[in-house]
C-alpha cells in the first residue's frame, strides 16, 4: 500500500451538527455526490444520515449504491436520470429533479405507473446558472402539465447560485429574485413543496436563501467554500474540522551532488549537495502536477518541499528539514503532523484550483479507513 486516506467520522458528525445549528429551523441536506467529495459515500452517509433531512447525490448509480448499503435517509438526485433508470429510482424512494414538461415528464409518469407508486419530484428552476432548469418566468406550463398527471407529485422547487461565495454579489440578488418568482407561483399551487437554493456558501453568507432546506456539500467535509467565506464567518462561531488526511511513507532516500537534476524535464537542479526522499505517489494518486517545484508535504512535523516534476507514480521531497527521515518514514500529504498541518486548501492554492477539485479527484482506488478521532494522528 503506497498511500492511504483516513477519514474522521467524528469530524463529519461535528460539522453536520454545526451546520444544522447554523441554519436553525431550516432542515439541513447533505451532499454526498462524487463519492462524498472523495471521502467515501457509504461510510459518510452512515455517519451523518440521522442529521440529514435529505442526502443529495448527482446520479442514479450513486443513489442505488447508498440504498444497497442500507442507507434509509431520503435521497434527492440532483442530476439527470436516464429514462431506463427512472423505475429503479422510484422503487428505491429516490426523489427526482424535473425541468421538462414534455417527454421527460411522460417518462417519469410511465415509470411511476409501472411500479404502482407516485414519483416525487423537485422542480428545477434556471435562475441564472444556465445549466439545468426551466426558466423562472415559464414555470406555469410545467406546473399545468404536472397537475394533469396523477402519478407525479411535486414535493420541492429548487435552484442553484453562481456567485454565492461573494459577499457583495448583485448576481446572487438577481438569482434570488428570479427564484422567488418561481417558488411563489409553485407554492400557490403546491403549498407543501419544499423550497431550496442555498448550498454551503449561500447558507453562510445569505441567510435569506436558507428557505426550507440548505444543501451542504463542501462544508460538511470541514472545508470552506472560499477564503472570502471563511473570513466573513470568522466571528460567527462556526468551526469546521477537516475530515480527511492523506499519508504515505518514503521508499527511497539518496544523496545528490550540487547541480544534479531531479525528475522529468530536469526542472530542478540542486543548488548544493542535498538529501532527498522518494514518495511512491504521483498524479495518478491525486497529487496535482501543478504542485511540482511548489508544494510541500510533512515529515517529522516539518515541511519538506517537492522537488522537480511530479510524475505519474512518484514525487521527490527535500529532506533538509527532516534529517532523521529514512525509508518507511511517514509522510503526511494532507493532515496534521505535530504542530504543522497541510490542507486541501493548501494544495488548491498551489495548484491554482479549489479544494472541491482536490478532494473529489482523489482516486477511489486509494484505501480509505475511518476513525472516531477528530484529528487523525
Amino acid at each position: 500500500m503506497n498511500g492511504a486516506l483516513e477519514i474522521s467520522l467524528a469530524a463529519l458528525r461535528a460539522n453536520a451538527e454545526a451546520l444544522r445549528t447554523l441554519v436553525g429551523p431550516t432542515h439541513a441536506a447533505f451532499v454526498v455526490k462524487g463519492n462524498a467529495y472523495g471521502h467515501g459515500a457509504v461510510e459518510v452517509a452512515r455517519a451523518i444520515e440521522k442529521n440529514a433531512r435529505y442526502l443529495c447525490v448527482y446520479t442514479i448509480d450513486e443513489a442505488l449504491a447508498l440504498r444497497s448499503a442500507g442507507i434509509a435517509a431520503p435521497l434527492l438526485i440532483l442530476g439527470p436520470v436516464p429514462a431506463s433508470a427512472l423505475r429503479s429510482a422510484i422503487e428505491n424512494d429516490c426523489e427526482l429533479p424535473l425541468w421538462d414538461e414534455g417527454g421527460y415528464l411522460r417518462d417519469i409518469a410511465a415509470a411511476a405507473r409501472s411500479c404502482g407508486r407516485p414519483a416525487r419530484v423537485h422542480v428545477k428552476i434556471n435562475s441564472g446558472l444556465n445549466r439545468f432548469g426551466i426558466e423562472a418566468e415559464a414555470c406555469d406550463a410545467l406546473l399545468d402539465a404536472v397537475a394533469g398527471v396523477r402519478d407525479v407529485e411535486i414535493v420541492g422547487v429548487f435552484s442553484h447560485l453562481a456567485a454565492a461565495e461573494e459577499i457583495d454579489s448583485p448576481y446572487t440578488q438577481y438569482q434570488l429574485a428570479r427564484f422567488t418568482i418561481a417558488r411563489e407561483r409553485l407554492r400557490a399551487r403546491f403549498p407543501t413543496a419544499q423550497q431550496h437554493i442555498a448550498a454551503s456558501a449561500a447558507a453562510m453568507l445569505w441567510p435569506q436563501s436558507r428557505l426550507d432546506l440548505a444543501r451542504f456539500g463542501i462544508a460538511l467535509y470541514g472545508l470552506w467554500p472560499s477564503e472570502q467565506t471563511h473570513a466573513a464567518m470568522g466571528d460567527s462561531g462556526l468551526a469546521l474540522e477537516p475530515a480527511l488526511s492523506y499519508r504515505s511513507q518514503l521508499v527511497v532516500t539518496r544523496e545528490i551532488d550540487a547541480g544534479e537534476a531531479i525528475g522529468y524535464g530536469c526542472t530542478f537542479h540542486a543548488p548544493r549537495a542535498m538529501r532527498i526522499g522518494v514518495l511512491p505517489l504521483g498524479y495518478a494518486d491525486g497529487i496535482p502536477r501543478l504542485l511540482s517545484n511548489g508544494g510541500a508535504f510533512l515529515i517529522d512535523g516539518t515541511r519538506c518541499a517537492i522537488l522537480g516534476r511530479i510524475a505519474m507514480n512518484t514525487c521527490v521531497l527535500d529532506l533538509t528539514n527532516a534529517p532523521a527521515a529514512a525509508v518507511d518514514t511517514k509522510v503526511t500529504l494532507i493532515g496534521r503532523d505535530g504542530s504543522e498541518a497541510i490542507s486541501a486548501d493548501d494544495w488548491a492554492r498551489w495548484a491554482q484550483t479549489i479544494s472541491y477539485e482536490i478532494v473529489t479527484r482523489l482516486p477511489s482506488s486509494l484505501p480509505r479507513s475511518f476513525t472516531e478521532k477528530v484529528h487523525p494522528a
